[in-house]
């Protein structure tokens, strides 16, 4: 692999940078409990978390009405808006990392709606390390399309020396759609098997290996 310095990196939010699984999982479950369903266990939920609000309901719902999830969506937000900075924090590594390529022009693209992405990036103090934010309803479209990274992309002719960086396949088919460089980390919100059958360019365990990827190493 070329050791050319890499142009842009862009990154997933939740399990990737944050790990925010508590949060969702507790405003989940009191959305559910308020409008009447059963609460399910933090790890079934977070199985689910990466398409966005709407298929995190309905996934967790089941099968269900439009009235249900929509429902439900509203009693989530109304909590999850008040609480998603309550036990969110970044994995080890990423402050580090963003505070020491401070040149490295950096995008964060996330299904999770901007405004709730803006103020997890802002409390965490952040913010100021990325260009660009793209959220779940930004743009008519989300991962794992393509089409969700062209206002970025524009700006770089040269997509080789691009990367992507996320815990699932969506962000994986996501990069490789678009033509850019793809790794998957493994200690996010899906499992290896997932990642290892999505074929990233690279793989890591921790996000501190992304120190030790070509782009990267001394």
């Amino acid at each position: 692999m070329s050791q050319t310095p890499l142009s842009l990196i862009i990154f997933d939010l939740d399990g990737t940078l944050i790990d925010s699984k508590v949060d969702i999982a507790n405003s989940v479950n009191y959305a559910l409990e308020r409008e009447g369903f059963r609460t399910l266990p933090s790890s079934i939920i977070e199985s689910f978390v990466g398409r966005g609000l709407s298929h995190l309901v309905q996934d967790v719902l089941g099968t269900s009405t439009a009235e249900d999830v929509q429902r439900v969506a509203l009693a989530f937000w109304d909590h999850y808006i008040e609480h998603s900075l309550d036990e969110t924090v970044l994995y080890p590594g990423v402050r580090d990392f963003l505070g020491r390529r401070p040149d490295l022009p950096k995008a964060v693209v996330t299904n999770k709606p901007y405004i709730l992405s803006k103020k997890i990036l802002e409390g965490l103090n952040i913010d100021r390390h990325f260009r660009w934010l793209i959220g779940g309803d930004t743009l008519p479209v989300q991962k794992p399309s393509p089409e969700i990274l062209k206002p970025i992309l524009e700006e770089f002719p040269t997509r080789s020396q691009i990367l992507m960086v996320g815990d699932s396949q969506i962000d994986v088919d996501c990069g490789r759609s678009a033509g850019i460089l793809t790794c998957g980390v493994t200690y996010g919100y899906r499992s290896r098997e997932e990642l290892v059958q999505a074929r990233p360019d690279f793989l890591i365990d921790r996000f501190e290996e992304l120190n030790s990827l070509p782009f990267f190493a001394a």
